[in-house]
């Protein structure tokens, strides 16, 4: 029977594949893998795997169970062209004031989840970008306010993370080229 786990952070879907030894401890692990992206193999400690970590100020699952039908529901498929799979969604747009409100939800493979904008003209005036990296993600919106949206573009389209393909810089300039 398939075992599907989502992980506490970044809320992706995970299947379980077996249980390993490491040669060099001789630990028990669990080999695992991803179903968003490249659908990369991963490998932790058994103990590591299932024990439960502080996470907003309760303990949780590091990853939780999940029935088959709710990972599959959320699953990327790998039949889905790549580029696509590396876009954002456009979730909100509204303007008041001459300033613009776009929300977008990110592919699904960055550690961010959603990226939030207020643009006036071709100015960035505000970015909030939702998960991620905390003091990385506060750092990246602070750089961008003020500036030409395509300038911003110019300088963060392209970044990779981990060879995912995007990271949540490029992940920022897709959802500006959509404006």
């Amino acid at each position: 029977m398939e075992q599907y786990y989502r992980h506490f952070r970044n809320r992706k879907i995970y299947r379980f594949v077996t249980f390993a030894t490491l040669e060099a401890t001789e630990e028990e692990a669990v080999v695992y893998q991803a179903m968003y992206g490249d659908r990369r193999y991963w490998i932790r400690t058994k103990t590591n795997f299932f024990e439960e970590v502080l996470y907003d100020g309760k303990m949780v699952p590091r990853f939780q169970a999940i029935s088959k039908e709710e990972a599959l529901k959320e699953i990327v498929t790998p039949t889905q062209p790549v580029q696509k799979m590396r876009d954002v969604s456009k979730l909100s747009d509204s303007t008041s004031g001459g300033i613009r409100s776009t929300s977008f939800a990110t592919c699904g493979i960055t550690c961010s989840t959603q990226i939030n904008l207020q643009t006036e003209g071709d100015i960035i005036r505000r970015v909030e970008i939702v998960k991620g990296c905390d003091g990385n993600t506060k750092g990246l919106a602070k750089l961008c306010e003020g500036r030409k949206i395509q300038d911003v573009i110019g300088l963060l389209e392209g970044i990779d993370c981990k060879g995912r393909g995007t990271s949540c810089p490029d992940q920022l300039a897709k959802a500006l080229k959509q404006l």
